[in-house]
């Protein structure tokens, strides 16, 4: 990406001093604020002093900065990007720990390059469904959503968040993302252009960290009644799709 990385280390090695990064931000708008992060949309100068737009999540809990807890999050990250189909939805992340100035007690971070696109609780169906290639993609999608809801289930270990959050603002979105209707996630994307792979849907989770989610409350929540409602609508959502398909593009999708 251009920017300073932490040297890797071995596991045992320390997530200290040598890990904090320097933060040369020139512009920052907020864009999610859900759980205890923040995500912004940030125009930042490189270790090259090339202006690079990222997607820049701020955890606001002291405890994250911890070698722990980091670790925590970054593991669950991997498993997400190395879960087979899902993970190519998911963009590359860099967590680091930095100081927003330099007597600021450092902080936690997350690093994607900037998506330029919607998130589909504020597309109209119309525009979700303008493109065949995308409505593959969100089939893609589903089809590995299902999947990893139904192993971290079985398997009792942390899920995918394809809730809503507080700026989504509007009744319909709340309810359906409260139904577990993907339809109405904060965290699904559809982007302006194709990446280099070819890529217009991705999944960027902006939901609380893991160890929010180990919350006892929010596990079996998610466990018992998140888990499950996902499934359904993933599959009610999968049919959908394939009729437009049909109808739209006079296309018959593989059942």
């Amino acid at each position: 990406m251009g920017f300073e990385t932490p040297e890797k280390k071995e596991e045992t090695a320390s997530l200290s001093e040598e890990n904090e990064l320097p933060l040369n931000i020139k512009e920052s708008e907020k864009l999610v604020e859900g759980g205890e992060s923040t995500v912004w949309k940030t125009l930042a100068r490189s270790k090259d002093g090339a202006d690079r737009l990222i997607a820049l999540k701020q955890v606001h809990r002291e405890m994250f900065a911890s070698e722990e807890e980091m670790r925590e999050s970054q593991k669950f990250y991997e498993f997400l990007k190395n879960y087979p189909e899902f993970g190519k939805f998911v963009p590359d992340t860099l967590y680091f720990k930095a100081r927003l100035t330099a007597d600021s007690n450092p902080q936690a971070f997350c690093l994607q390059h900037y998506i330029e696109g919607e998130r589909i609780d504020r597309m109209k169906d119309d525009e979700i469904y303008k493109d065949q290639e995308v409505i593959h993609q969100l089939l893609d999608l589903s089809d590995a959503a299902i999947k990893i809801l139904q192993e971290t289930r079985k398997k009792k270990g942390h899920k995918p968040d394809f809730m809503w959050t507080p700026e989504a603002g509007k009744w319909r979105a709340m309810l359906g993302a409260w139904l577990s209707d993907p339809r109405y996630s904060s965290n699904i994307l559809i982007a302006d252009k194709l990446d280099k792979e070819g890529r217009r849907v991705f999944f960027v989770d902006t939901g609380v960290n893991v160890s929010e989610r180990s919350n006892k409350m929010n596990e079996l929540q998610g466990r018992y009644v998140v888990s499950p409602l996902g499934v359904v609508h993933f599959k009610r959502w999968r049919e959908k799709m394939k009729n437009i398909l049909e109808q739209k593009f006079n296309e018959v999708p593989e059942k």
